[in-house]
């Protein structure tokens, strides 16, 4: 007798569309019903975050995007990995990815943003992935990823441009983890997971220097989930070899250059450095307004507070909160040493291992109030979910509000862009514009800003827009090749040079 199926399961899928459709239904639909607190999460942070696509490029932005037009691709990669552009600090990976970005999207800053979310987004996966696979609870996992996705610590991060760096080397460093705590876990079985733990934790360097302070995290996952070396100490120091290489190598060469491009002024050790450690660690907490530079004594009681949660967890949780609790700190100190501002992108990584801590501990108090009577499970469930959506709701408006007042701000530079292209659709290798009384006249602007736009949409020029003033003070007295502009209620408007010489 034969059998009644004489075919493979492919071949059977491709001469039955329908059957092979219905399977990919049904997988998925599995695949919802059991990660449906990630897909949540994913949904929520895409909500929150897809208003500030429709935004364009932050004035900073600029000195990336002009440094590349002005040198070329090969110049502007060589004068990366050299220290020799504009930006100061030491970030070839992201050298790489700027130049491919400009030259497929260009000055649609719609692109650029899309990839700093999708990035974003995959870290979401990968710290549910690292947290449901080591607490064995997906709902741990998912308000994880839920309160990293949104969190209004780090708002105007996510999809800004140039912090790209931040978000893509959390990516790596969280792909890192994750490989190192399934090779630990599953009996160090498979070297190659190893192997990708290292190149991920590597990339996650060239993306963004600062990354090398994860190297005795990762270390600390071996330790925790691993129990080879304790019979074998050995096998310790030989896993950790390579992290401590890179990460020794680095600060070596720190210290001992003298790199104009790593170091600047108002980056020092000092009594700063802790009041700096307690506004992120309340920021974190409670992200509310914008982010202080000093901390009030409110700051100073919730950062008490988070580091006294941390560590509880860390003595009672599972033992992600061991890898969780150093992750924080080491994640802040490439930043607490700047004296002179506090940024929200610096809280980034930091988030990252601060939700899981979050989570935790509220499932924790989840689990103990539904143990107290059979009867008490709905209820609690009900409460559990409506207590996570007000935390989302909280955060998502904060992060929504704060980026939507710097996505306003973005738009004083496409009215540059759109006025300098409308007056000079190119102008000669060489020349500077003068702008008089413009909308970017902040000092800071002046250095690196507006000469960038110039850059940007010219290669070999640069502007700078001073008052009508200054120019009369001979601040910035006009040059060779030079091109004037004054700023008028329909725009900027060429002018002679004697103009504005006379400040008239």
């Amino acid at each position: 007798m034969k059998y009644p199926i004489t075919v493979t399961a492919d071949g059977f899928a491709l001469r039955r569309p329908r059957a092979a459709a219905s399977l990919i239904a049904s997988d998925a639909l599995r695949f919802a019903r059991r990660h449906w607190g990630l897909l949540t999460a994913l949904l929520i942070t895409i909500a929150v975050h897809a208003p500030t696509l429709r935004y364009f490029f932050g004035g900073d932005d600029f000195v990336v995007l002009g440094d590349i037009q002005m040198r070329g691709n090969l110049q502007y990669l060589i004068d990366t990995v050299r220290m020799q552009d504009l930006v100061p600090n030491w970030r070839p990976l992201m050298g790489l990815v700027y130049v491919v970005e400009w030259r497929a999207f260009g000055l649609n800053a719609m692109p650029w943003r899309i990839v700093n979310l999708i990035v974003h987004l995959s870290s979401m996966v990968l710290l549910y992935a690292l947290v449901a696979r080591v607490t064995k609870r997906p709902a741990i996992g998912a308000v994880s990823a839920l309160i990293f996705g949104i969190s209004g610590s780090h708002f105007d991060t996510v999809t800004y441009i140039t912090a790209l760096p931040h978000v893509l080397a959390m990516f790596f460093v969280l792909g890192s983890l994750l490989a190192m705590v399934a090779y630990a876990d599953d009996g160090e079985r498979d070297p190659r997971a190893f192997a990708l733990s290292f190149v991920l934790f590597a990339l996650g360097f060239l993306a963004n220097e600062g990354s090398f302070v994860f190297a005795p995290v990762v270390v600390v996952a071996y330790m925790v989930y691993s129990r080879r070396w304790w019979r074998a100490p050995q096998r310790l120091l030989l896993h950790a070899a390579p992290f401590t290489a890179l990460a020794a190598g680095w600060t070596g060469f720190y210290e001992t250059c003298t790199c104009p491009q790593l170091k600047f002024d108002g980056y020092t050790w000092g009594p700063h450095v802790f009041s700096n450690y307690a506004v992120y660690l309340s920021f974190m907490a409670y992200p509310a307004k914008a982010i202080p530079h000093d901390p009030d004594t409110l700051r100073w009681v919730i950062a008490g507070a988070v580091i006294v949660a941390s560590l509880a967890v860390a003595a009672r949780g599972p033992k992600i909160a061991l890898v969780a609790v150093p992750g924080i700190a080491l994640a802040l100190l490439p930043f607490v040493p700047v004296k002179i501002w506090t940024a929200s992108r610096y809280t980034y990584s930091a988030v990252a291992f601060f939700a899981p801590l979050a989570a935790i501990a509220a499932y924790a108090v989840y689990e103990r109030l539904r143990g107290v009577h059979r009867w008490a499970r709905l209820p609690v469930n009900v409460l559990a979910l409506v207590f996570v959506a007000a935390v989302a709701a909280l955060y998502g408006w904060q992060t929504y509000a704060r980026d939507t007042q710097s996505g306003r701000e973005t738009a004083r530079w496409r009215l540059l862009v759109d006025e300098l292209r409308a007056n000079y659709p190119t102008v000669p290798p060489g020349t500077t514009i003068y702008i008089v009384d413009g909308l970017w006249t902040n000092p800071m602007e002046q250095y690196t800003w507006v000469p960038g736009v110039a850059r940007a949409l010219y290669g070999d020029a640069v502007a700078f827009d001073l008052t009508a003033q200054a120019y009369a003070e001979g601040q910035q007295p006009p040059g060779r090749n030079a091109l004037y502009l004054r700023w008028t209620p329909e725009g900027l408007r060429p002018i002679g040079a004697e103009q504005v010489i006379a400040g008239r």
